[in-house]
């Protein structure tokens, strides 16, 4: 199934599908249920080119950060360990497997975005900024929700390899705009909360 050397204590269970930067796995790690981010070639070597970061180390650092961020610990994939190649291990990442219902889904089913779910997503862009984190890569298919004892429904955050673009402008006029406070270190944070706002909207014309 997975042709890649793991340590004997993960035990990978089957494929969840393929992101942009990873192929996911399924798996059991020390009585915990985890998911296994194998990082593909491609964008390995992007980010120690582009960016002079090791992706694996990067994505996990982050991830880490946000977890110990008391504001932050309940909407946030515990990070389990990271899986380096020096080791005699393909790169990889072992972090919480976040069970629940996509973003979509839920509002498909609830006809738009839940109480409180849009404030909660607020909320957490607004207190990761206060601990540097920024570009979080809350677009809908990036979010699953779990729901409380109270029937409270609670976004949890699991990617976080996108490079930032303020550590990392596209260009000189976006870098310039940051350096002079034009545009927020969150602006893309922002417009994906707006995008949660959109879709929610267009599920409720849908059912009318």
């Amino acid at each position: 199934m997975l042709a890649v050397e793991l340590p004997s204590d993960l035990q990978v269970m089957r494929a969840l599908g393929a992101g942009r930067r990873s192929c996911v796995y399924l798996a059991r790690y020390r009585e915990h249920d985890v998911i296994v981010k194998v990082y593909k070639q491609e964008y390995i070597d992007k980010y120690q080119c582009q960016y002079k970061v090791n992706i694996g180390e990067f994505e996990f650092e982050r991830n880490q950060k946000a977890s110990q961020a008391k504001a932050l610990r309940r909407y946030i994939a515990r990070p389990y360990c990271l899986l380096r190649p020096q080791q005699g291990y393909a790169l990889a990442f072992v972090q919480e497997y976040v069970d629940g219902i996509g973003l979509e889904e839920l509002m498909a089913q609830c006809r738009g975005l839940p109480a409180g779910v849009l404030q909660t997503g607020y909320y957490i862009v607004k207190e990761a900024a206060k601990i540097g984190l920024y570009d979080l890569d809350i677009a809908p298919g990036n979010i699953r929700l779990q729901q409380d004892a109270a029937g409270n429904w609670r976004p949890k955050l699991y990617d976080f390899n996108l490079m930032p673009q303020h550590q990392r402008p596209p260009n000189p006029f976006m870098a310039l705009g940051f350096k002079l406070g034009l545009r927020s270190k969150s602006h893309r944070d922002y417009r994906s909360l707006k995008h949660w706002h959109y879709l929610s909207e267009q599920a409720k014309i849908k059912l009318l």
